[in-house]
């Protein structure tokens, strides 16, 4: 038995866009809607990005101006698109970004470094098309709309 305890056994030291990478994917919700989920860091307080893959272009649109742009002071929540929501919620603190995809109990802000932010932006920019056929791909064929 080791008297020994690692200080450092619960820091995570992957990047943003390392832990997109392991974490994205596209699927079907409970109601039959194509969602995209990511998480943007490991652990507690932070949980998976999930937003419907009709809205993911305009969600990294919404990113790319904060990125380019810079980010306001404050933000509100309301219950509306997953870019929307990111257009109210999200704040810089103490060198993290962080905002959220859609509101209400449970939802959990996707946390970034102000360093990282770009790079997570611009990783997300290259996913936006396979996305999009990824939930072409799992949508049923509809011919009610």
């Amino acid at each position: 038995m080791s008297d020994k305890t690692n200080i450092f056994a619960s820091e995570h030291n992957e990047s943003p866009a390392q832990v997109i990478r392991q974490t994205m994917a596209v699927s079907l919700s409970d109601d039959g809607e194509a969602v995209i989920s990511f998480a943007t860091n490991r652990g507690k307080g932070s949980g998976a990005q999930v937003l419907p893959v009709g809205e993911f272009r305009e969600y990294v649109e919404t990113l790319e101006g904060y990125s380019k742009d810079g980010i306001p002071e404050t933000g509100e929540e309301e219950l509306l698109s997953a870019a929307e929501t990111v257009r109210r919620t999200i704040k810089q603190d103490d060198g993290m970004i962080s905002f959220r995809v859609r509101s209400g109990k449970g939802a959990k802000p996707a946390k970034v470094s102000s360093g990282d932010f770009g790079e997570v932006v611009e990783l997300l920019r290259g996913t936006v098309d396979a996305v999009e056929q990824a939930g072409q791909s799992l949508a049923p064929e509809s011919d009610e709309e």
